[in-house]
């Protein structure tokens, strides 16, 4: 892969025809062929902040 490895770091929003989806927080959606996937792995969501709902 030219340029080194890459983060993709959101949502992924859907997984077809080789091609990932995954929602940014900005709302922009990046697609990913999956021959280029070297890694991935669930992060669960933050707990709430104290003050904050």
């Amino acid at each position: 892969m030219p340029g080194g490895f890459r983060d993709a770091v959101g949502i992924l929003v859907s997984w077809s025809d080789g091609i990932l989806k995954v929602r940014k927080r900005d709302g922009t959606v990046v697609e990913i062929p999956e021959e280029t996937l070297v890694a991935a792995k669930v992060v669960p969501a933050a707990p709430p902040r104290p003050g904050r709902m």
